[in-house]
C-alpha cells in the first residue's frame, strides 16, 4: 500500500481527508497550518483538518513554513511514496517535490489550465461559467502548472453559491484522489501536459470586492452575490446603512433611474437597477446586527427614513 503525506487546511481538505480514511486508506502523517483565533471571541482554534485528524488518531504536524529545513528533516523520516495537498495553503518548494518517490499531487478545484490560482471556484461562479470540476495534477515549482493526472467535470447549479459548490467538489475530489491512489498501486500514472495559451488565473479574493458594482450587468451582480458566500458576502447601501445580501433574481425595472436606484412598494419587493437597464429583485438580506431574511420580513420591520 502506498504511504503517502497530506498537507490541507479548511474544511474542503478535512472532507477529502475523511472521505480517505473511510475508505481505510489513511496518511502517515498530516500537515496543517497552526491554530488560530477565530470567531468574536478570538478563541485559539486548530485547522479543520487538525481537527478530523486527531478524531482518527492520525500524526498531526503543525508549520507556519513547511518548507523550513527541521520541517523537511521530519517529513523525510517517513520516506513517503507521495504527498497529497488539498489546500494547505503554503507553496511547496524544490526540496519537498522531489522527497516523495512518485512525486507531489496536488487537488485543484478548476478544470485546468483554467483558474489557476488561490479562488477559482469563486472566479468561475463570478464569471458565469456553467461547469467546473476538480484536477489532480503533479506540482512543479510553477503554480498549478503541473502535468494533469487525472480531471472530472461538474455543472454548476444555476443558484448554487460557492459554498455549496465547494461541498460537491469536496466529495467528487475525495473519489477522484482515491481513484489515483488505485492507478498509482498498478504503477499507471499517465500526464498530460497543460496548454499554456489556455490558462487563465483566479486572483484571491478581496473584502474590497464585497461592494456590489451597480455599473456592472445585472447577471454578473447575481453571480457576484452567489460567488461571495460564505465570505467576504455581497453588501450594498441603503439609506446609509450597509445591507448584506445572500439571494436576489434578475428583473426588468418598472421606472427610469441610474446604476444603484432603489424601486420597491415597501411590501413585497425592493429592485435595484443595474447598468444595463435591469434590475435584481433582492431576495434574502441581512442588516447589520440583525437576523438574515427573506425581503418580504425584511420590509416588514425596516423603518424606512422620514421625508421632510
Amino acid at each position: 500500500m502506498l504511504k503517502y503525506i497530506y498537507m490541507g487546511t479548511p474544511g474542503i481538505a478535512a472532507r477529502i481527508l475523511e472521505l480517505l480514511c473511510e475508505k481505510e486508506f489513511p496518511p502517515v502523517l498530516v500537515v496543517t497550518q497552526p491554530a488560530k483565533p477565530k470567531g468574536r471571541g478570538h478563541h485559539i482554534t486548530a485547522s479543520e483538518v487538525e481537527q478530523y485528524a486527531r478524531t482518527q488518531d492520525l500524526t498531526v504536524l503543525e508549520t507556519l513554513d513547511v518548507n523550513a529545513p527541521p520541517t523537511v528533516d521530519v517529513l523525510k523520516t517517513y520516506q513517503p511514496d507521495l504527498i497529497v495537498v488539498v489546500a494547505f495553503g503554503q507553496i511547496l518548494k524544490e526540496g519537498i517535490l522531489k522527497l516523495p518517490t512518485q512525486g507531489c499531487f496536488n487537488l485543484h478545484a478548476s478544470l485546468l489550465p483554467k483558474y489557476r490560482g488561490a479562488a477559482p471556484v469563486q472566479r468561475a461562479i463570478l464569471n458565469g461559467e456553467r461547469e467546473t470540476g476538480v484536477t489532480l495534477q503533479k506540482m512543479v515549482k510553477k503554480l498549478d502548472a503541473g502535468d494533469i493526472f487525472l480531471q472530472r467535470t461538474l455543472t454548476i447549479g444555476r443558484e448554487e453559491t460557492s459554498g455549496e459548490l465547494l461541498h460537491r467538489l469536496a466529495e467528487l475530489g475525495g473519489e477522484l484522489i482515491w481513484e489515483a491512489f488505485k492507478k498509482m498501486e498498478q504503477h499507471s500514472i499517465p500526464l498530460i501536459p497543460q496548454d499554456e495559451v489556455s490558462a487563465t488565473y483566479a486572483a484571491k479574493l478581496e473584502k474590497s470586492e464585497a461592494d456590489i458594482q451597480w455599473a456592472w450587468p445585472a447577471q454578473k451582480i447575481e453571480n457576484a452575490i452567489r460567488a461571495f458566500q460564505p465570505w467576504p458576502i455581497a453588501q450594498m447601501q441603503l439609506n446609509g446603512e450597509t445591507l448584506r445580501i445572500f439571494k436576489a433574481q434578475v428583473v426588468s425595472t418598472l421606472g427610469k433611474g441610474s446604476p444603484g436606484a432603489v424601486e420597491t412598494d415597501r411590501k413585497s419587493y425592493l429592485f435595484v437597477r443595474c447598468g444595463d437597464g435591469q434590475a435584481l429583485s433582492l431576495l434574502e438580506v441581512q442588516q447589520e446586527g440583525r437576523k438574515r431574511l427573506n425581503i418580504q420580513d425584511f420590509l416588514k420591520g425596516y423603518r424606512w427614513p422620514s421625508i421632510d
